[in-house]
């Protein structure tokens, strides 16, 4: 499905090259697009759009911040947060905009899936922290899965080893010049 995924956006992105020359107004057009799907909750979609504006207009804004919100819906919080960073380098500090971006930021951290650190300005770091889960082995699956390794292991093991010196059911062959009978 990935690799379907990049295709067609690599395609899409062929053809918007050699069929226009204004990269702006292509730029424009799929990031009208992509919020358009984000809208009406089609994020598989509204993320190649938005990926190929912020392609085609990397100095803008906008495209992150929608990359983000989408990003967030799709459960990537890590490439989120790359474009929430993104977003807050490219805008100055009384945009309207942030405190949406900082809104999909704090979802990603309640979520505990990323934890951003203060880097400086030319680098973005971002550690994963992990979630709040407990071991494996204080899950109830891995009992359950050990319990039926156990069973199994012990039911083939009796299989294998109970009757030893009880006869055959099947009477013996034998094999000479002339064939194989019972």
């Amino acid at each position: 499905m990935t690799v379907r995924v990049a295709w067609i956006v690599a395609l899409a992105q062929l053809a918007a090259t050699v069929t226009h020359a204004d990269p702006a107004a292509d730029a424009l057009a799929h990031l009208e697009r992509g919020v358009a799907a984000y809208r009406t909750g089609d994020f598989a979609h509204a993320l190649i759009e938005l990926t190929a504006a912020q392609q085609l207009a990397p100095d803008r804004a906008n495209p992150y911040r929608w990359l983000a919100m989408t990003e967030v819906e799709l459960g990537d919080c890590r490439s989120a947060s790359l474009h929430v960073e993104s977003f807050l380098a490219r805008v100055t500090a009384t945009d309207s905009r942030i405190a949406e971006v900082l809104e999909v930021r704090r979802r990603c951290l309640a979520r505990g899936a990323t934890q951003i650190v203060p880097a400086p300005p030319a680098a973005i770091q971002i550690e994963t922290a992990a979630p709040h889960d407990p071991p494996v082995y204080r899950r109830w699956w891995f009992w359950a899965a050990i319990g039926a390794v156990a069973i199994t292991t012990a039911g083939v093991t009796y299989g294998l080893t109970r009757d030893r010196e009880r006869p055959l059911l099947l009477p013996p062959v034998t094999c000479d010049g002339a064939g194989c009978r019972p």
